[in-house]
């Protein structure tokens, strides 16, 4: 199910829309992932950077001197006044995307992107014998606000914590009554 997710993902992603402030941005752009030779991917395609065809790509292609994940925070600091050169507007009907590839837990790429999809927000995985995961998640972004494609974990966690908070202030409140 999730492989033809992925799919219609590929299948239905836009390029090409001109700049716009009409629309919320979704991040799009290639991370490598862990890379020694970084010096050479400038002129790479996805094409030659990816092997498996099932793995989207969506240029720029983009290494990270420490090899961690992307900073998106600071990529839309950077590129906020030129968002085309790191992203895409959200038209309607469609969503933003973070495809993670990962080995035995460890992260080997990330694709950011927009794309008509056929699921809800969310974040989804599948796992593999081989011990490869794919994780997806898709969100939709806001006019004015940092696309959410780069953030979404986080924003997750930030949920998760205030269900606690919630939860701890209630249970505090009721076993506190006198």
């Amino acid at each position: 199910m999730l492989r033809i997710f992925f799919i219609f993902c590929i299948a239905t992603s836009v390029q090409g829309v001109g700049p716009t402030n009409d629309y919320p941005y979704c991040f799009r752009f290639f991370w490598i992932g862990p890379y020694p030779q970084k010096q050479f991917i400038g002129n790479e395609t996805c094409e030659e950077r990816i092997n498996n065809e099932n793995i989207p790509c969506r240029r720029p292609i983009v290494a990270t001197d420490n090899d961690n994940i992307p900073d998106t925070m600071a990529l839309w600091a950077k590129y906020k006044e030129k968002p085309d050169a790191i992203g895409c507007p959200m038209v309607p009907g469609q969503l933003c995307v973070k495809y993670t590839y990962l080995h035995n837990k460890a992260v080997q790429n990330i694709t950011y992107m927009c794309a008509k999809v056929n699921t809800t927000t969310g974040c989804y995985r599948q796992k593999f014998i081989s011990g490869s995961e794919i994780e997806v998640c898709v969100c939709e972004s806001h006019l004015g606000a940092t696309p959410c494609n780069g953030i979404i974990r986080m924003a997750h966690k930030l949920s998760l914590l205030l269900i606690a908070v919630i939860t701890l202030t209630i249970f505090n409140k009721l076993f506190t009554t006198t």
